[in-house]
């Protein structure tokens, strides 16, 4: 069944917020994540929680979308991490009903097709932004949640295959280097 994000998710803006030293919320900017989409190790509370920000308190399983720049991506805010709220460069979606994995949209979202048709679609000269509405009118088949959750399987599988060609090919760099410099003394 063909659905737009519209009708299964919620989308705000994150919020734009002055940090302090003293905060107990954790404040996500994009710098914050690395270039595989995990957050930084180093995430300390720098806003305070003056009861004005709860309407912004991230939940789990809430998807950040990074909209502002030229490095686009979504993930997916786990709890783990410590109470948050994401600054204004991310929309937050907010997924509505239980047909829809949170990863699966994620990943959705990430693939190759969406985030070229939406940068080639941003405005903006300086700083490209991709809006709200475009976000929202993306239209997809949506699969059961039983597909969603292989789908999910095979995608984390094929992120650990990456992960052990480059380990070997790291391995590999290391020990031709080794041999090398050996035979030459």
């Amino acid at each position: 069944m063909n659905r737009k994000i519209r009708e299964i998710a919620d989308i705000q803006s994150g919020v734009y917020l002055k940090t302090a030293p003293d905060g107990d919320v954790i404040y996500l900017q994009i710098k914050d994540f690395e270039i595989n989409n995990n957050t930084t190790s180093n995430l300390e509370p720098s806003i305070k929680d003056n009861g004005n920000i709860s309407n912004h308190l991230l939940l789990e399983g809430d998807l950040l979308f990074a909209a502002k720049g030229t490095s686009n991506f979504c993930v997916v805010y786990n709890i783990s991490i410590g109470k948050a709220v994401a600054s204004s460069s991310f929309f937050v979606i907010r997924i509505k009903n239980t047909e829809v994995n949170p990863y699966f949209l994620c990943w959705f979202l990430n693939s190759h097709d969406i985030l070229k048709t939406l940068k080639n679609h941003a405005v903006g000269s300086s700083i490209p932004s991709i809006t709200k509405s475009m976000i929202q009118d993306i239209e997809f088949e949506l699969p059961s949640i039983e597909k969603q959750r292989l789908i999910m399987e095979i995608s984390n599988l094929q992120k650990k295959e990456e992960e052990l060609y480059r380990s070997i090919s790291s391995q590999k760099k290391v020990l031709t280097s080794k041999i090398l410099t050996e035979t030459i003394k």
